[in-house]
């Protein structure tokens, strides 16, 4: 890790479910604690300096090459709503709060925000996301790596 650049736990732990799957805007604001899971009402929505203290975890992640933020795309150019193959398209993390903000102001109900953009670990990403699960959960047998060396990345 560069010196001066250390995470927070609550970055720790972002980083740590990336390492699990790809991380739902509602799951890294989960993640990040700035909501909690259940809400605190059936219609929260995150306020406007929530979204600022997300996007500020997700610079210092996204600096640190450790994240990508982005959207989830259907391979196939299906419609959405059904199970089929995605991939992560990285945005700018201008264009991906932009889109946050809009959708989170828009919404009418928690749907229309909660997939507003995604959160997935790069190769260093996942490294520092193992070692933590290891520091977390020193009986692991098996690495991060190894549980989720299926999980498809076609960013």
């Amino acid at each position: 890790m560069i010196e001066g650049t250390e995470l927070t736990p609550a970055e720790t732990e972002l980083l740590a479910g990336t390492g699990y799957d790809d991380v739902a805007l509602v799951w890294a604001l989960i993640h990040l604690g700035i909501r909690t899971n259940p809400p605190p009402t059936p219609d929260w929505q995150p306020s406007d300096d929530d979204i600022a203290a997300a996007f500020g975890s997700f610079e210092k992640l996204s600096a640190l090459g450790l994240i990508s933020v982005g959207r989830m795309e259907y391979i196939d150019g299906g419609p959405p709503g059904r199970h089929a193959p995605v991939r992560h398209v990285s945005e700018a993390l201008e264009d991906v709060r932009a889109r946050v903000q809009n959708e989170v102001s828009a919404a009418q109900v928690a749907t229309d925000w909660e997939f507003a953009c995604w959160v997935v670990a790069t190769e260093a990403g996942l490294a520092v996301a193992e070692e933590a699960s290891r520091e977390t959960r020193p009986g692991r047998k098996r690495s991060l790596r190894e549980m989720f060396s299926r999980r498809s990345r076609a960013w």
